[in-house]
């Protein structure tokens, strides 16, 4: 005689789980294949399950009342007969959002070994066995990090918790790039100044979350990311509705340089209240940039380069960009945001209006 262990078979539907409703054989009865052998209670229906054996039930593995995973055992059967592949085993067992898992990262379950209830294959097992072999760290260098690297660490981790999302806005930069070049400045201080009227307007942009309630700043402090050799800085530009647009880029650069230095004030990188992030600097067309906590926006600047515009119904190459703002959902809808944006993108296509920005 041989024993076979019956786990709990997938029900469908997505159900994880079942309960015992009652028990239609007891230790020691002799059952016919395909006899009822117990009453399950899902969410959606009672089912009758069926034996797969033909044999002695030996063990019932849960009483009546209980609850029972999918994949765990349920019943062990004295057979006369191995019979090869009669039933899954119980180390094969998984629920659905397992398996499910297992087809989305195309892993064969019947290759995992589980260490779940009764063998079940877990989640980990399966991202355990995702990951594939341990590559071995004979040929890799360990860099230290950095007091500055972990802060970084910290403080994106911390922002990629926020709920937050991303949203993209096209920018011809035709009145922007001949607008800079009268100043003779670049367009991110043109930008930045222009951001800052924008949040008169719209003054949740320019606000934070807090547990108690949303804060709304008065006064634009404008978080400029600035790449170091040590790692991504984030000083402020204190203030921006007060200035021109020739005392942003100055400060703007002073800060830059600065951070480049390492001689930033202690508090430099402290009080932004709205972020920006010039990827445009190396090349890049768009990106999903994280937020700055606790700011509630940061947008990205990206690359100004000819692109195909549609203009009075025909197509244009002109010098674009494109804006890539996310925002912390808690505080800002979209529709926010896209009123926002949409005013921001209008001022700086507009030479009127650009050239009515305090220089």
């Amino acid at each position: 005689m041989a024993e076979r262990t019956f786990v709990l078979p997938d029900l469908g539907e997505g159900l994880e789980e079942a309960e015992i409703a009652a028990w239609l054989v007891t230790e020691g009865d002799a059952v016919a294949l395909n006899q009822p052998i117990v009453e399950v209670e899902t969410a959606k229906a009672n089912v009758e399950i069926p034996s797969p054996f033909a044999g002695r039930i030996a063990k019932l593995h849960a009483t009546a009342g209980t609850t029972v995973p999918v994949g765990s055992a349920l019943v062990t059967f004295e057979v006369a007969d191995i019979i090869p592949n009669a039933t899954p085993a119980a180390t094969s067992g998984a629920t659905p959002a397992v398996r499910k898992l297992a087809k989305e990262l195309g892993v064969d379950l019947a290759s995992v070994t589980g260490t779940g209830p009764g063998g079940r294959v877990t989640r980990e097992d399966l991202e355990r066995a995702a990951s594939g072999p341990e590559i071995g760290t004979e040929d890799a260098e360990v860099v230290p990090l950095s007091m500055i690297r972990r802060a970084i660490a910290a403080n994106l981790t911390k922002g990629a918790a926020v709920p937050s999302v991303t949203t993209f806005r096209t920018v011809d930069c035709t009145a922007l790039e001949a607008f800079r070049r009268e100043l003779e400045v670049s367009p991110l201080p043109v930008f930045v100044r222009a951001l800052a009227e924008m949040c008169r307007s719209h003054p949740m942009l320019n606000a934070e979350w807090r547990d108690d309630g949303i804060r709304v700043h008065a006064r634009v402090h404008v978080g400029i990311a600035v790449d170091t050799e040590r790692g991504l800085v984030v000083p402020a530009v204190r203030d921006v509705g007060a200035l021109g647009i020739a005392e942003v880029g100055a400060e703007i650069a002073r800060l830059a340089a600065a951070a480049r230095e390492g001689t930033l004030a202690s508090d430099a990188s402290a009080g932004a209240t709205i972020s920006v992030s010039n990827t445009g600097s190396y090349g890049s067309e768009s990106g999903t940039p994280l937020l700055n906590p606790p700011n509630a926006v940061t947008i990205a600047l990206g690359v100004i380069e000819p692109r195909a515009l549609v203009v009075d119904g025909l197509v244009e190459a002109r010098p674009a960009c494109t804006l890539s703002c996310t925002f912390d959902h808690r505080v800002l809808d979209g529709a926010d945001v896209g009123r926002a944006l949409t005013d921001l993108v209008a001022m700086l296509e507009d030479p009127e209006r650009l050239r009515g920005l305090p220089r």
